[in-house]
């Protein structure tokens, strides 16, 4: 088969102020990047064809020749059946679309793809009067990735899931006295109610706070009197916040949209330290 990436790289710096005590520089960039699959061999090709792509299913993915490679194939979330407070999915069924309870019955959509519409960082200096501070982001605009921990955290409860963790929201589940939910009934040995869907679906968009730096630098007329040319003291701090759609939901994890809640993001780090320049 066949795939194309295209894409646009952009990188602005400026300076709007430079001084002689005081300098201030802004940097930015972004990367925007097109995949698709221009053409599968045809002996891939079957008789499934989600809004006219052409292509083959795996797991949770379609490769379909006009798709980005990692587009998602799941049932989409129809919300809960009122009365019961079972989850529902869409179904295809004589030219309609309509709901159904049972998820063996629902049908495949093509949900979007986990590569972003963007990403790049940006950042500011300043030099003080003899400080500095640098601060550093990085971000993603867009893409869906898989909350595969908070489906996990969402699940009912089995006789093998004995000691497992839930997440606080299953307190707003579907209940006779709370019919409105969008949360299924949180109800024994229920095979389905976290059940691949784009339920678990997150806008992978974030903000990155990388790195903060902070320092001092001594006047040359206080250390030139000890024969050093240079003594700066800095504290630092690495990896010092992420924004995403929900509190330890980190969308850096993977580039095909797969989210772990067994792996750690980054560190965060503080250090701090003196520079001495002879």
């Amino acid at each position: 088969g066949d795939m194309v990436n295209r894409g646009v790289e952009v990188e602005l710096y400026a300076t709007p102020i430079r001084t002689k005590n005081v300098t201030w520089s802004l940097n930015a960039n972004l990367t925007y990047v097109n995949n698709r699959i221009v053409k599968l061999d045809p002996s891939r090709l079957t008789m499934t064809t989600p809004d006219g792509y052409k292509g083959y299913s795996s797991g949770n993915k379609f490769y379909g020749e006009g798709l980005s490679i990692y587009s998602y194939y799941m049932p989409k979330y129809a919300g809960v059946e009122k009365t019961t407070g079972q989850p529902m999915w869409y179904r295809e069924l004589d030219g309609e679309t309509v709901t159904t309870t049972d998820y063996s019955l629902a049908t495949n959509y093509i949900c979007g793809n986990p590569l972003p519409d963007a990403y790049g960082g940006f950042g500011t200096s300043l030099e003080f009067y003899g400080f500095d501070l640098t601060l550093n982001f990085t971000y993603q605009i867009g893409g869906k990735i898989y909350d595969s921990a908070y489906a996990s955290y969402m699940a009912s409860p089995t006789s093998s899931s004995i000691g497992g963790n839930y997440h606080t929201d299953l307190a707003k589940a579907w209940s006779p006295t709370n019919r409105n939910s969008n949360i299924p009934r949180f109800q024994y040995n229920d095979q389905y109610n976290s059940s691949t869907s784009d339920r678990f679906l997150l806008d992978g968009s974030y903000l990155n706070l990388q790195n903060i730096n902070f320092g001092y630098t001594l006047p040359r007329k206080w250390t030139s009197k000890i024969a050093v040319n240079k003594v700066r003291v800095y504290l630092a701090c690495e990896n010092v916040a992420l924004w995403s759609r929900r509190q330890g939901f980190d969308p850096r994890l993977s580039l095909t949209g797969s989210n772990n809640a067994a792996v750690y993001s980054a560190v965060r780090t503080i250090s701090g330290g003196l520079n001495l320049s002879f």
